[in-house]
């Protein structure tokens, strides 16, 4: 019998888990190094958390998310020993940004929500801006999962309720052995495609507790901002045919570790609205 960390499977895991700790981001290590050019090198060859310096930006301060304070502290999330995309706040075509640039890489950053009892999230308002799509990218099949920009929203739930199968089960207790944090409840993302149309609803390859949204198709609107007004509640039902739990976590990603393409998207400041809390 094969080893369950082969390096095959290591590479097909390796996509999955990545989501999953975009869901339960923890505070991140202190440090003063930021990940820009001078730590390139180093952010190559350590499979180490590498920080992003977001605090103080233009970005950071441009953001509204209701359920997180103004300056909590967004993670840099390494998958094991993967290569990470490189992260940097900046500037570009006039809009504070987060420049996500991925070479062979994925790693995420994330951001922990904790909304007061019995709010829910309404309306998520965020903008990219993408230079070029990978024609090989396809998010629907193992092995090829990768995607120039995604906002990964991940919600809280009663995992025993009948709706998690058992292979969702294996798949937390994978994540709580190898990363010591499970799989949330259900997480959608909202991705910019070159394969499926806008609208489309794509099951994760690995698990159905994540689903893809396709908010963008196609070359029409590249290298211009592209700005995007999302229902949550409506997108969640929509992916899931219930409706959503607390929503736990917000998540950045640009991936190419499968294709070990070059690919670069920006992500503009984020405005997540959540509902009152109940009384």
């Amino acid at each position: 019998m094969s080893s369950a960390f082969s390096p095959r499977s290591s590479r097909l895991w390796g996509p999955l888990l990545a989501l999953i700790l975009s869901a339960c981001a923890s505070a991140p290590s202190p440090s003063a190094e930021g990940a820009d050019d001078t730590t390139a090198e180093a952010d190559e060859a350590s499979p180490k958390q590498r920080p992003v310096i977001l605090d103080g930006t233009a970005w950071q301060a441009s953001n509204h998310i209701d359920g997180a304070a103004p300056t909590s502290p967004w993670e840099h999330q390494v998958f094991m020993s993967r290569r990470p995309t490189r992260y940097q706040a900046t500037e570009h075509e006039g809009r504070p940004a987060v420049r996500a640039e991925a070479m062979g890489s994925n790693s995420t950053l994330n951001l922990l929500l904790k909304p007061a009892p019995g709010a829910q999230a309404k309306r998520l308002h965020f903008s990219l801006f993408v230079p070029a799509l990978n024609p090989a990218f396809n998010l629907g099949e193992k092995g090829e999962d990768d995607s120039v920009a995604r906002l990964i929203l991940s919600f809280d739930g009663d995992r025993h309720n009948g709706t998690w199968k058992a292979r969702d089960h294996i798949v937390s207790e994978l994540s709580g052995l190898i990363a010591g944090k499970p799989l949330p409840y259900a997480s959608i993302m909202y991705v910019w495609d070159n394969r499926y149309p806008a609208g489309t609803v794509i099951p994760n390859p690995y698990t159905g507790r994540i689903r893809q949204i396709v908010v963008e198709s196609g070359p029409a609107r590249l290298n211009q901002w592209v700005d995007f007004d999302r229902d949550v509640e409506a997108d969640f039902r929509l992916a899931f045919g219930e409706a959503p739990g607390p929503m736990i976590g917000l998540g950045l990603m640009t991936d190419s570790n499968n294709s070990g393409a070059a690919v670069t998207a920006w992500y503009g400041p984020l405005q997540l609205t959540m509902s009152a809390p109940a009384n």
